[in-house]
């Protein structure tokens, strides 16, 4: 809002920035907003806030510009209040502008005006007309020196103790900033990573604890408070290119480096490594450069140098605060190492991704409906863990797959790749490896196997069935060998012989021999029951055996293998 000195309004003007083709609201460094809004309780906010505020007006349930709704006769009044006590003995035309303005205004002055009805659903700051820094562009009147040291008048005259981060005698923070953006699971009004119980009349909270109030429980200066809001405020806007969620975590990520072309060509990389793009060509060139990077041939290009200082911080939200769920201090090349790693440990062939997997899409594979409210709490961070770190991947993440399969019978290829992962990197060596490997002698695998062959019979004796031994007996299988596969033996005895007596004696032949070959490897007493791991496994060898393109080693071989499944 533009005031002249006498507090008119000279215009009302949006301030938005382009984001593709479509414009929308402009983040602002603003004053600290009030800590101790939270629910219903009306707190004002220093030289901005939403329109009830600043402003008295709101919109009804119908979408029309109110005087009443959302509280917005009290707000505006708290709101003019306050900054009139706090004006009353400036002479800065920027603050007097907007003193004379409060004085002055009427809500009722918005509808008589015909102002757009957008400008209700905004935030508003004040600027004084023709107002302009030393670069000549236009100044908001919360970045006028005289409101500068207002504030710092303000700060110094809070209560000094040690500051943990600075380690110096400074105003310590009552309260700290709260943070947006984190969905349903957070408080609307925001969450923090620092708060307190205040407790009650006749509860002691955490905030009196060892007679300490508030801020003082974990005492950090104001100028830290501001710095750490500020920053992690920048880092989690919308489009900053410095965060991504995982599940119910939001990664968050910037680079350590004076030089600014260095700082973002390795944060575009790790944003495109943690979010890669769905064109093939631009993640082989990430993949390509990353590889690199890891493996220390990178050493010509100086913005990638592998020793730069990377961070990474998950947070996840639990109503009014946020937890942190890791914190990852290394560097460029560390963490080049580890991602592509993770790529190499969903290697599988043929592979069930068309560019490099994404951490996140995995843990739709775990989640009933694939519905993001439906993946388990905390795997999104876990997951992270190993994958930033090179730690063992989360018991969750396995068990998930399974009991996914064993619910919805859906044995694809991002299932099988992380059943691969899980056991090759938590049993620290490759058991199994990216395609069919007949001669694994793990009992577990040649079972998953020998069902495919044994599903692919049944498939050829009996064309156009609606439903396979996959989706009747794969659960039970994969779990309890020894009492589901001597009937499905001898039901595949049955089809043999159907095919042998129609067209398909080639083909019977081929599968016999299959079957053949995995049984002489395996022992007659087959396993009573496979624990986790050996179900992941009996899941690597059924999709290997099921989707790898088979050798021809006769004119009467031809399998159908059907397109993949992902």
């Amino acid at each position: 809002m533009v005031l002249d000195s006498a507090g008119n309004i000279v215009r009302i003007a949006s301030k938005t920035v382009p984001d593709g083709k479509r414009q929308i609201d402009a983040s602002l460094a603003v004053p600290v907003p009030p800590a101790d809004r939270r629910g219903k309780k009306i707190v004002p906010a220093f030289l901005w806030d939403p329109t009830p505020y600043s402003l008295g007006v709101s919109l009804d349930q119908s979408g029309a510009v109110s005087l009443t709704a959302d509280n917005a006769v009290s707000k505006f009044n708290a709101f003019r209040d306050f900054h009139l006590e706090k004006l009353a003995n400036t002479d800065d035309p920027g603050l007097v502008a907007l003193r004379n303005f409060l004085e002055q205004w009427d809500p009722a002055l918005f509808v008589d005006c015909a102002y757009p009805v957008d400008i209700v659903k905004s935030k508003i700051v004040f600027r004084l007309n023709n107002d302009t820094n030393a670069l000549g562009e236009w100044r908001y009147i919360h970045e006028r020196q005289s409101t500068i040291d207002m504030i710092s008048g303000e700060s110094s005259e809070a209560e000094l103790g040690l500051c943990l981060v600075t380690g110096k005698q400074l105003p310590v923070a009552r309260l700290h900033p709260s943070f947006g953006g984190f969905g349903k699971d957070a408080q609307s009004s925001g969450a923090y990573l620092v708060s307190f119980n205040i407790g009650s009349k006749t509860i002691v909270g955490a905030s009196s604890s060892y007679g300490k109030e508030q801020g003082d429980n974990a005492p950090v200066s104001e100028t830290a408070a501001f710095a750490y809001g500020t920053a992690l405020k920048s880092l989690l806007a919308k489009g900053s290119g410095h965060n991504l969620r995982v599940g119910d975590a939001t990664v968050v990520f910037w680079v350590e480096t004076p030089d600014r072309i260095q700082a973002e060509t390795i944060e575009q990389m790790l944003f495109g490594a943690l979010q890669p793009e769905d064109d093939a060509a631009a993640s082989n060139k990430l993949r390509a450069a990353l590889e690199a990077v890891a493996k220390g041939r990178a050493a010509q290009s100086p913005e990638f140098d592998s020793e730069t200082r990377v961070y990474i911080l998950g947070l996840a939200p639990n109503a009014a605060r946020l937890s942190v769920r890791f914190w990852h201090p290394g560097t460029f090349g560390d963490f080049a190492r580890h991602i592509t790693r993770f790529w190499d440990d969903l290697a599988l062939e043929p592979s069930p991704f068309k560019t490099i997997p994404a951490a996140w899409s995995l843990l739709y594979e775990t989640a009933l409906q694939h519905k993001a409210e439906n993946i388990p709490p905390r795997l999104g961070g876990d997951l992270m863990r190993a994958v930033l770190t090179g730690a063992p991947y989360p018991r969750t993440l396995l068990s998930g797959v399974i009991s996914r399969i064993r619910a919805d019978g859906d044995i694809n290829g991002r299932r099988a790749a992380i059943c691969r992962a899980f056991i090759n990197r938590n049993i620290k060596r490759e058991e199994i490896p990216m395609s069919l490997d007949r001669d694994n002698p793990n009992p577990a695998y040649r079972l998953g196997r020998l069902f495919a062959v044994l599903e692919r019979t049944q498939q050829a004796a009996l064309p156009g069935l609606n439903a396979t031994i996959r989706d009747r007996y794969f659960a039970a299988a994969s779990a309890t060998p020894a009492r589901i596969f001597p009937q499905l033996t001898k039901n595949t005895t049955y089809h043999l012989s159907l095919m042998r007596k129609g067209e398909s004696g080639g083909l019977a032949y081929v599968l016999d021999r299959e079957m053949g070959e995995i049984w002489t490897k395996l022992d007659a007493d087959l396993p009573r029951s496979l624990n986790l791991e050996d179900q992941g496994r009996f899941v690597a060898g059924y999709y290997h055996q099921r989707w790898t393109k088979k050798d021809k080693t006769s004119q009467d071989e031809k399998i159908e293998t059907g397109s993949i499944e992902r």
